[in-house]
């Protein structure tokens, strides 16, 4: 079995142990959810996307060669990228509290969808700003989760 068999497999079995330790804390009602209910959900849709992959890898046409598919983890191109979310997710973190979620969240947007490289800057801005504002809405004003207002009040 290749990795991809061997990790999908692996995460088939982390769901059923989420799904039955979930069911044994007790799913309650969807207007009364007990404490079981979200891990029994998120196991749910763990164990569906699992299986896709597990059965797309084990029916799949094409054959890797064992070397062919292994890659280390600093020799493909795109490991810059991965160091510099890291990096952006810690700044972000860091100045939560003093900027604020809009203004924090705002530059985070740029910087993501600008790293990218696929898209350009009117839509990198104003897909920022839509990113920003929809999240506030949802967050803020439908599920009432209080933000940090920042130093600009907002």
């Amino acid at each position: 079995m290749g990795p991809e068999k061997n990790s999908s497999l692996f995460l088939l079995l982390f769901a059923v142990a989420t799904l039955l330790g979930s069911a044994r804390l007790g799913l309650g009602k969807t207007s009364a959810p007990g404490p079981g209910f979200l891990p029994f959900w998120g196991g749910t849709v763990l164990f569906l996307t699992s299986l896709i992959q597990f059965l797309s890898n084990l029916f799949s046409k094409t054959k890797k060669t064992e070397l062919g598919s292994r890659r280390g983890l600093f020799t493909e191109p795109g490991w810059r990228k991965v160091l510099y979310v890291i990096l952006a997710l810690a700044v972000y973190a860091f100045f939560f509290e003093s900027g604020g979620f809009l203004i924090c969240t705002f530059f985070l947007m740029i910087f993501l969808l600008a790293l990218t490289e696929a898209r350009r800057w009117p839509i990198v801005l104003m897909g920022s700003l839509l990113i920003t504002l929809l999240s506030y809405l949802l967050f803020e004003k439908l599920l009432m989760v209080g933000f940090p207002r920042g130093v600009l009040g907002f």
